[in-house]
């Protein structure tokens, strides 16, 4: 079974990994895209850092307040605009680091009831999720599926 600690380490070691894989570049670097269409190191960032009201911790704290929320989740929204291509790699990095860790936290915290409630999430319907993940299986799959997806394509990104 999934536990809030277990996540929180896992989360963690996410943000470990992150900040490892885009320490010392350069700025001119974190613009740069592989082909036309595809993201930049601060594109990624972007994504990660996520937007108001369709963050993690916002998607996070709907499970735990509603009953069986309707989670929209439009895959490939980067969230990056003309203030974020403005910031530098250390402060995306920082807003990264900021809202997941108190995203950790607040995995740590929760109780085996809370990570046994269920969202409905129509975009996971054909994953071995399924399109109603509890949030303990949800928050698993953001740490360990869609983060670390995001950290590999920022190595291959950081050694092009």
């Amino acid at each position: 079974m999934v536990s809030g600690p277990g996540l929180q380490q896992q989360l963690d070691q996410k943000i470990r990994d992150i900040k490892q894989v885009v320490s010392g570049v350069d700025e001119q670097k974190a613009l740069e895209r592989p082909a036309e269409g595809e993201w930049c190191i601060k594109e990624v960032l972007s994504h990660l850092a996520g937007q108001d009201n369709a963050n993690v911790m916002h998607r996070l704290k709907r499970i735990l307040d509603e009953d069986t929320p309707n989670l929209d989740i439009t895959p490939g929204v980067s969230a990056y605009d003309a203030q974020r291509e403005q910031a530098s790699v250390s402060q995306l990095l920082s807003t990264v680091e900021t809202q997941y860790t108190k995203l950790g936290k607040l995995l740590n915290s929760l109780t085996e009831d809370q990570l046994a409630r269920k969202a409905h999430v129509p975009a996971l319907q054909g994953s071995p999720l399924g399109e109603y993940p509890t949030l303990g299986q949800w928050a698993g799959f953001v740490v360990n599926f869609h983060i670390a997806g995001h950290v590999n394509q920022l190595r291959n990104l950081c050694q092009q």
